[in-house]
């Protein structure tokens, strides 16, 4: 693959901050900017899991999800036009992402990905912890999402075939194909979270495992409150059914991606928009380990948030010229029907110091296996060179638009040559 010219600006830096595990919620707020206007419909609770079997070696999964409208604005809630908002012409509804992840050997995995629940009416609940603790029922009763209220949404309830598509979906504006295309299924795993059962190794180990739910919706995309829509929770596997058993609680406003710092305070990750509106988020993780001699070993998860313009290529790229080696790459396989491709990421080290992972463009094939909404990808490699402020990573966007790609780099400190020992004569210090 080719990279574009920085001096003529086709490379945008992005990054807008980098967090540790100590700092990592400061990126998740509720609304957008001074104050939380519209809807805002954030994950409240996830409430439980339900296991649906194991069929040719997969396991099936759904996740229930509790809702809350943290915003000052009814949010819609309709199945069908009629009984809903004025103005709203068609089916305006949040359609219900639901994820499991894996940290194993630090690695931070997808490890399975279903199809979208499409909400259908309201109720309006009240919760101390959802807004002031108090919920005001909205005037188109269930297809609006009160001001301060919750709805609950049951594992059972989230895992109902059939699902919808996510291929119908923009995440970045919440619209969607409506009616919606009901595909048929045929066993219990279609559509639902599918993991390998593989992935899965009874708990307690040092391996550990989280599931998320996300919600996608027109009206909160369009007030700008989509980017704290997604809420994670660690689970515990069962050694004889594999049933998945809540840890802990729910990790509010951020995807499962801040797990991954929130247990190793090791770990980087920073915020990559693409400068659009609604704004579009990739969150990129990064984990550096010393393995002695002059070598590194470099563990890196890119997440799309809501990104519909997805991701086609990363490139790694050490200004110091370093010998790259043991390149790989994981990604999350779509299923059940879902149109795109799951060809496995090209990598190319053939550039000295640079390392890429890329597959087909829109152009070539439009359902190319990219790194579409609600998912992450995995990619490593060893290299003759530490972290620092030079290290620049690019995020080739998929489908067209401008910017054509995006560039970022971790402006982490990083301290070499005595530092470690005590000795202070030998300090170091990498700055950008």
């Amino acid at each position: 693959m080719t990279r574009s010219d920085a001096g003529k600006g086709r490379r945008l830096l992005i990054a807008a901050l980098v967090v540790l595990a100590a700092a990592g919620t400061a990126l998740f707020t509720s609304g957008a900017g001074a104050g939380t206007i519209g809807p805002d419909v954030t994950v409240h609770f996830l409430s439980g899991t339900s296991n649906y079997g194991n069929v040719g070696g997969i396991r099936a999964y759904s996740v229930g999800t509790t809702s809350c409208n943290t915003g000052d604005t009814p949010l819609n809630w309709c199945d069908q036009a009629s009984g809903c908002a004025p103005g709203v012409t068609s089916a305006e509804h949040p359609v219900i992402a639901q994820n499991i992840y894996r940290l194993k050997d630090n690695r931070f995995q997808q490890i399975g990905m279903g199809w979208l629940k499409h909400g259908f009416t309201a109720l309006a609940n009240s919760d101390a912890q959802c807004g002031d603790g108090s919920c005001a029922p909205p005037p188109f009763g269930g297809n609006q999402l009160g001001v301060g209220c919750t709805d609950p949404y049951g594992s059972s309830l989230n895992g109902s075939q059939p699902l919808g598509l996510k291929s119908e979906v923009n995440a970045s504006t919440g619209i969607f194909v409506w009616p919606r295309t009901n595909v048929g299924f045929s066993t219990a795993i279609d559509q639902r979270i599918q993991v390998l059962q593989t992935d899965l190794e009874p708990t307690p180990t040092t391996t550990r495992y989280f599931i998320e739910g996300h919600y996608i919706a027109r009206d909160d995309a369009q007030f700008g409150n989509a980017l704290n829509n997604a809420s994670w929770r660690e689970v515990t596997v069962n050694s004889g059914t594999f049933n998945l058993s809540l840890s802990g609680s729910t990790m509010r406003l951020q995807p499962a991606i801040m797990a991954w710092p929130t247990i190793d305070p090791t770990v980087e990750v920073m915020a990559v928009d693409v400068p659009a509106s609604p704004v579009e988020r990739f969150y990129l993780a990064r984990k550096v380990i010393d393995l002695g001699g002059g070598v590194w070993h470099y563990e890196y998860a890119l997440h799309n948030l809501n990104s519909d313009r997805s991701a086609r290529s990363f490139t790694v790229e050490f200004p110091s010229g370093a010998t790259i080696t043991n390149a790989g790459t994981a990604q999350i396989n779509h299923h059940s029907g879902e149109p795109f491709a799951t060809t496995a990421w090209t990598i190319d080290t053939a550039t000295p110091g640079q390392v890429s992972w890329f597959t087909d463009t829109h152009a070539t094939n439009a359902n190319a296996n990219a790194l579409r909404w609600a998912s992450m990808f995995n990619f490593w490699f060893d290299a003759t060179s530490p972290p620092g402020g030079t290290t620049v990573h690019t995020i080739g966007l998929f489908k067209p638009g401008t910017p054509t790609e995006l560039t970022a780099q971790f402006w982490t400190p990083v301290f070499l040559d005595g530092f470690e020992s005590g000795n202070t004569s030998a300090w170091s210090l990498t700055v950008p």
